[in-house]
């Protein structure tokens, strides 16, 4: 699927290359869905793009994220979504500029995400002038798209937080859920210190002296300082909420080891005293004896509610 912004703020849709005229596009921006090798050949052939970002993308090295030329520039983000079992996995999200264009590529996954929770998403490109407008909306989108997951994700933990500190209700299931959250907090984490990274590259490179847009990210750089602080608190919760359930899961225990500890003792006492006259002695006078049965029983009957009762005052039970 490819998307085409026109300067004339039209926009054109297009399943293959196949459709496309190179000669007749006068656009700000190409977006490439569920890009191929056939369409990647054709950017290549046609506008002489440089898919070295799309190399090794994985890796911890400064040109994985971001290369520049006196040709063109490009960025590899890293971005955090939920997939269809609502579980956060990340995807990458590649920009690539060239004089006055900008090329988008990214899975469909990723973009219909984007679609669902931003509708008006590339419509709002069309408000753009040139593309220096093209890059500050894009720099502006994966800002407030980070603000947004983690606030998302911020939602969840608060409404796991009441479930557990208020219904004072919790099973395997919440401690699942917590790891889960922890892992999508730390996605977000990973991708945001990249994300920052990328944008202090672009502002000391020169394709930013072209394009001006130094206030600009300054000022998404502070929005992504403000959103790593809340990703830290999201830890701090998440461990403050590990930790109360670890704790109310001892307490549980301790009353369980509590409960076993008075039941031993109660049942002791009496299969002591039936062990001992169940013993074939000879001289045992308490068998002779006319009441000897009911007092041993009393004896048996007594020896486990006294224990209870002491059991009960220091507040075992």
């Amino acid at each position: 699927m490819i998307e085409i912004l026109l300067k004339n703020k039209q926009i054109v849709k297009a399943q293959t290359i196949e459709e496309l005229s190179i000669s007749n596009l006068d656009f700000h921006v190409m977006q490439f869905i569920d890009y191929r090798d056939s369409e990647i050949n054709w950017l290549k052939e046609n506008l002489n793009l440089d898919f070295s970002i799309m190399k090794n993308y994985e890796d911890f090295e400064i040109s994985s994220h971001f290369l520049e030329n006196t040709k063109q520039v490009s960025f590899h983000f890293s971005i955090p979504y939920y997939n269809k079992e609502n579980k956060m996995i990340e995807e990458p999200l590649f920009i690539i500029i060239k004089q006055s264009s900008l090329f988008l590529f990214c899975s469909s996954r990723l973009d219909n995400f984007f679609n669902k929770i931003y509708s008006d998403r590339f419509s709002a490109l069309q408000e753009t002038e040139d593309i220096k407008s093209v890059l500050e909306f894009q720099f502006a989108f994966i800002s407030d798209y980070f603000a947004d997951i983690t606030e998302n994700l911020s939602r969840r933990i608060k409404t796991l937080t009441n479930a557990i500190l208020i219904e004072k209700n919790f099973s395997k299931r919440e401690m699942d859920t917590i790891t889960e959250y922890n892992f999508g907090n730390s996605l977000i984490k990973e991708s945001l210190i990249e994300t920052t990274r990328v944008f202090r590259l672009y502002m000391k490179s020169k394709w930013e002296e072209k394009m001006d847009l130094k206030e600009s990210i300054k000022s998404e750089l502070n929005d992504l300082v403000a959103i790593s602080d809340y990703i830290q608190f999201n830890f701090d919760r998440l461990d403050d909420l590990k930790e109360n359930i670890s704790n109310k899961i001892d307490l549980e225990q301790n009353h369980i080891f509590k409960m076993l500890t008075v039941v031993t003792v109660c049942i002791s006492l009496p299969t002591l005293i039936a062990g001992v006259y169940g013993m074939n002695f000879e001289q045992m006078p308490e068998l002779k004896t006319a009441y000897g049965y009911p007092l041993i029983l009393l004896a048996m009957l007594l020896s486990a509610i006294l224990p209870f009762i002491y059991f009960k005052r220091k507040k075992w039970l």
